[in-house]
């Protein structure tokens, strides 16, 4: 895909994760994807913000696992973050819909403005009204994020609250053995959701991030070098082969090959 220069409000542009390791982490994902680093200082001067970046563009972040977060016992996780022309416009409709919200919109100097929201589900959003950085620089290349899609546990409730607060459609999808749905924005996909079963017990609904590679298989074979390991070893879908990864901080994401689309 060609390099991205903005993104329409609606659509997933960012991803970051936050770590209770942020060094072991960026060796992993440097080790695993190919990223370059450059570190902003945190407002405050409270530690850094990591930008990871393909060929000089953004490409995800990370960032320490604040303290509060620790003591509540939430794990190093991704988060995905929707585009909006405005964010507090897009609280208030969560908040509307059903939603909770767990961070108010918060203006990051220059960079744009920040909050994030809970799903019925209890899955977190972030919602980031783009100032001077936009999100993801390249999406859709080896190592660039490439799909979005919340598990739940409430997923009639989520059809409604994400097509309230985002404009989403729910567009049922026919898997054997899972319910699932593609989110689409115009027309266009720009994510799914997964219903949760007894399979998923113990795990909270959350949003997964995709990654791109070359290779699934070398992938969740490189991971387990570089100190991670295989949460769900590579498997056949008709997107692509998947496998789910996890950094040496216990940080789950995605990773895909995908399956090469019909001419015409």
């Amino acid at each position: 895909m060609p390099h991205i220069n903005s993104h329409a409000a609606g659509t997933i542009n960012w991803a970051d994760f936050v770590s209770s390791d942020l060094d072991a982490a960026s060796r992993f994902y440097t080790g695993l994807f190919g990223w370059e680093t450059e570190d902003t200082p945190m407002p405050g001067g409270d530690g850094v913000y990591r930008f990871f970046r393909l060929g000089g563009r953004d490409a995800a972040a990370g960032g320490t696992l604040p303290a509060d977060m620790a003591g509540q016992g939430i794990p190093s996780h991704w988060n995905v973050w929707v585009a909006s022309d405005s964010a507090e416009k897009t609280v208030e409709r969560a908040a509307a819909a059903g939603g909770r919200v767990l961070m108010p919109p918060t203006t990051l100097g220059s960079s744009g403005t920040l909050a994030m929201v809970a799903d019925p589900g209890g899955a977190a959003i972030g919602v980031w009204q783009a100032d001077q950085h936009i999100g993801a620089g390249v999406v859709g290349e080896p190592g660039a994020m490439t799909w979005w899609e919340v598990n739940t546990r409430s997923f009639e409730a989520c059809k409604d609250f994400y097509g309230q607060v985002f404009g989403w459609d729910a567009e049922p999808l026919d898997a054997p053995g899972v319910t699932y749905a593609t989110w689409k924005l115009d027309g266009e996909l720009v994510g799914g959701m997964l219903e949760m079963n007894e399979q998923w017990e113990g795990i909270p609904s959350s949003w997964m991030v995709y990654f791109a590679v070359a290779g699934t298989d070398e992938a969740a074979r490189r991971a387990t070098e570089l100190g991670g390991s295989v949460g769900a070893p590579p498997f056949d879908t008709a997107f692509g082969r998947i496998a789910v990864l996890v950094d040496p901080a216990g940080g789950h994401f995605s990773v895909v090959t995908q399956a090469e689309q019909p001419a015409g």
